[in-house]
């Protein structure tokens, strides 16, 4: 019984193995309609500023946040003029590749930190 249990172990852990391996060498190809990758910052900050504003909110119990939030987003597409199908495929894209997400993300907190530094100026 015992080494069929031991068994049953390694080939669950080859399993795990083999299924993550396959999906680090598989690099997923960019759709169609891929964002680029500027555009995809301003979204990212877009989103980070609204979520600083949802946080907000929340702090001080305002009611039907979701509803906010959903609208928030909303509106940073329409701003962007891109579907949310549009979006979940590109930030995939973007994802999967985590060089080029750290270069979208570290531009995205350079801007927010030039927007921070320019408020507390005024």
């Amino acid at each position: 019984m015992r080494y069929f249990f031991n068994i049953s172990i390694v080939l669950v852990i080859m399993t795990i193995h083999v299924g993550c391996t396959e999906k680090v060498r598989t690099k997923e190809l960019p759709p169609d309609d891929l964002i680029p990758k500027e555009e995809m910052t301003d979204i990212i900050v877009d989103m980070h500023l609204f979520d600083a504003i949802i946080w907000k909110d929340q702090k001080t119990k305002t009611k039907k946040i979701q509803q906010k939030k959903h609208h928030l987003y909303k509106s940073i597409l329409e701003k962007h003029n891109i579907s949310r199908e549009q979006f979940e495929s590109s930030m995939a894209f973007y994802q999967s590749d985590l060089n080029m997400f750290d270069e979208i993300y570290e531009e995205a907190i350079t801007k927010l930190s030039k927007m921070k530094a320019e408020l507390e100026k005024e």
